[in-house]
């Protein structure tokens, strides 16, 4: 439905909850699933955002006006964008990509995304996430730690003027913006470089963090530009909160955060049940917690965080994610995904909230056509408040594939499991995007062989790779019933070719290392990267459509290069053999 549709609802919504509220009544259905959770009165105001991370994507100009069309039509009103190295700046032209956007070609892309209703807001980099900044040699005496490329320091006398003359580039890109997301996040070396080790001790680690923001964000918010940044390193270290400038707005992520968990996350500990909150947790969040009292039965609230920081004065914006953390580099979790993006849009788009923005971390690699189960519903949440998400489930197949049949969400939960090289870390690359070690997953299985793992691996590759297989069988089936929507399943059917053709790969490794190299194995290792190189291909193919020509050399190398490298070892294709997909014979050792 347009998004014209969807503010005209959100409007509706919002008049006909107040005409109940003041009448001191309730609007007739189920309530929202959180115990003690607001009504959504979601208002036109109110950001519905998604975020465009382009620190490994870098997309294809046609290709982000195609997406920016469909969220548009999603009912999107936002599109946050993380595009670090990719338009080519002037202020840090040593850490541009070599097919970024000119600036005229990207505000083309923004010209085209404002017709179309989605208000822009940039993302900077200022404190953690700087590794295609301080990769690069001349940048180094930046960082906070000189073995450590992922963190400026925030005592370092050029850093704050470095970041304020590029943000003054982004506004020559950006043009005329409400707000200016700040990044700072994740900035795990905090205070451990000299010169912030001594501030630290003398103020607190919050206080560094937090002038080091104040002083970022100043120029912004002089401009009449709302600062925004993570919520997670100032609920880390909350102490100096009061003297955050209060016209800067968090994004309070979270993205393994539902009712009904039984547990949350506390910021620096991690998740929590109810016995293992300590004391001052409970005395510093203990009323957010637990809003109704802690009694047995009742669960910690999981968006406390949220309800904090608003006490505290601060605009608050819901993030949920559609890939992140725990997801294979081949496919997503559709309904672990749901759960969170559910319940964070119903909690963002009620109350004072401001909002709610799905994020999309692109270092899981798998394409956005894999996570349109998340994309999708916050539509469906303003179009059926009440709805729950097995009504979502049959509201997405019958949009998606014209059929009232939900076998398609089985299917895709079967491919929901990461397995033995088939994620980011389990393969050698990161947000540095720098190259994967080829020989990565050799010294993986070594590890592993001194581990003792072997044997456990082994089985729980051998479990993975019979869900895979049963996720494709289920998917085939599944596209012979549907009325559309065969498209979204050739993408499907891609990953979880792909993952069956991985855990093959780690079962075969693991049987190396296991019973020795013989004839047997290396035919079968044979056969499985001749099968891998077909499909490397056909996945290069796809991908080239959506993403720039030497991004996606680059991701096919993150993906496949070290399980091929591993298994041209154990085939024995050495040399010229390993480019022609010929063995060597060889005798039994």
């Amino acid at each position: 439905m347009k998004r014209t549709s969807i503010q005209f609802l959100l409007t509706t919504i919002l008049l006909i909850s107040a005409v109940l509220l003041a009448a001191g009544g309730e609007r007739p259905g189920k309530t929202t699933t959180g115990p003690g959770s607001e009504k959504i009165l979601a208002g036109q105001s109110k950001i519905v955002g998604f975020h465009i991370d382009m620190n490994i994507a870098q997309f294809r100009g046609e290709y982000l006006k195609e997406r920016l069309k469909f969220l548009a039509d999603l009912g999107y009103n936002t599109i946050v964008w993380e595009v670090e190295n990719n338009i080519r700046w002037e202020t840090c032209p040593e850490c541009v990509a070599s097919d970024a956007f000119t600036k005229e070609e990207f505000k083309d892309v923004l010209a085209y995304s404002r017709k179309l209703g989605l208000e822009p807001i940039p993302l900077l980099q200022t404190i953690g996430h700087c590794e295609y900044v301080l990769k690069n040699e001349k940048y180094k005496r930046l960082a906070e730690l000189p073995e450590r490329i992922d963190q400026y320091c925030p005592r370092h006398p050029e850093v704050v003027p470095f970041l304020r003359k590029w943000a003054d580039e982004y506004l020559e890109v950006f043009g005329n913006i409400r707000y200016f997301h700040l990044g700072a996040d994740e900035a795990y070396a905090l205070g451990q470089c000299p010169r912030c080790r001594a501030y630290a001790e003398e103020h607190s680690l919050s206080e560094l963090y937090v002038g080091h923001i104040n002083a970022v964000s100043q120029s912004l918010a002089d401009k009449g530009i709302r600062p925004i940044i993570w919520g997670d390193m100032i609920l880390h270290h909350p102490e100096a909160l009061d003297i955050l400038s209060r016209k800067i707005m968090i994004f309070d992520w979270l993205y393994d955060r539902y009712y009904g968990r039984g547990e949350v996350h506390v910021w620096g500990q991690g998740n929590r049940g109810r016995d293992d909150l300590d004391a001052v947790t409970r005395e510093r969040f203990g009323a957010y917690l637990y809003p109704l009292g802690d009694e047995p039965g009742r669960d910690a609230d999981p968006f406390y965080t949220a309800d904090f920081l608003e006490a505290r004065g601060f605009d608050v914006v819901i993030c949920p994610s559609s890939s992140c953390y725990g997801d294979s580099v081949y496919a997503p979790r559709p309904f672990f995904h749901m759960r969170n993006t559910y319940d964070s849009f119903r909690k963002g788009l009620s109350g004072t909230r401001k909002g709610a923005v799905l994020t999309s971390w692109t270092v899981h690699l798998f394409p956005w056509e894999l996570q349109e189960t998340s994309m999708d519903l916050p539509q469906f949440i303003v179009h059926h408040p009440d709805g729950d998400l097995a009504a979502y489930e049959k509201s997405y197949v019958r949009e998606h594939f014209g059929v009232d049949d939900r076998r398609f969400f089985v299917a895709a939960g079967l491919l929901a499991k990461r397995g033995l090289f088939n994620y980011a870390a389990d393969l050698g690359f990161f947000k540095d995007a720098r190259p994967a070690p080829k020989d990565y997953v050799v010294n993986r299985l070594d590890e592993l062989a001194k581990d003792g793992t072997l044997e456990k691996e082994t089985k729980a590759c051998e479990t993975r790779l019979e869900e895979y297989r049963q996720g494709l069988a289920a998917l085939r089936e599944y596209s012979k019933v549907v009325k559309k929507g065969q498209k979204e399943l050739e993408f499907w059917d891609l990953a979880a070719r792909n993952l069956v053709n991985r855990a093959e790969a780690g079962r075969i490794l693991l049987k190396d290392r296991m019973e020795g190299n013989h004839d047997e194995i290396r035919a079968e290792a044979g056969r499985i990267l001749t099968r891998l190189r077909a499909i490397r291909q056909e996945t290069e193919a796809a991908y080239l459509t959506r993403i720039k020509p030497r991004r996606t050399k680059e991701i096919m190398q993150w993906m496949y290069d070290s399980v091929e490298t591993a298994l041209e070892k154990v085939a024995g294709w050495t040399g010229g053999d390993a480019k022609k997909g010929k063995a060597k014979e060889k005798t039994r050792a």
